[in-house]
């Protein structure tokens, strides 16, 4: 069986679909405040950045940043996506 442009084109769009997800839209702020903590010319804070974005919402985002300030509790998605930028940077 032969597969043609279209069959190609189709599992080209499938794979990348399976890909990385990504980011969502975050307002200006939230990324100053986030690199006033965490400077932006470090790379586990671009890539903590870059992955907290593609993994929360902007609304789930400030809801567990406020729930970090007053219960000192962070998001799992958050905590993970740190932990991994740190072992990826690791060095």
């Amino acid at each position: 069986m032969r597969c043609g442009p279209s069959a190609a084109l189709f599992s080209a769009l499938i794979l990348s679909a399976c890909g990385a997800s990504a980011a969502h839209v975050y307002p200006a702020e939230a990324q100053a405040e986030f690199h006033r903590e965490c400077p932006a010319d470090n790379p586990v804070c671009v890539c903590t950045w870059d992955a907290v974005t593609r993994a929360l919402p902007y609304e789930e985002y400030e809801t567990a940043m406020a729930r970090f300030r007053s219960e000192g509790v962070m998001d799992t998605r958050i905590t993970r996506a740190s932990t991994k930028c740190r072992e990826k940077h690791a060095g």
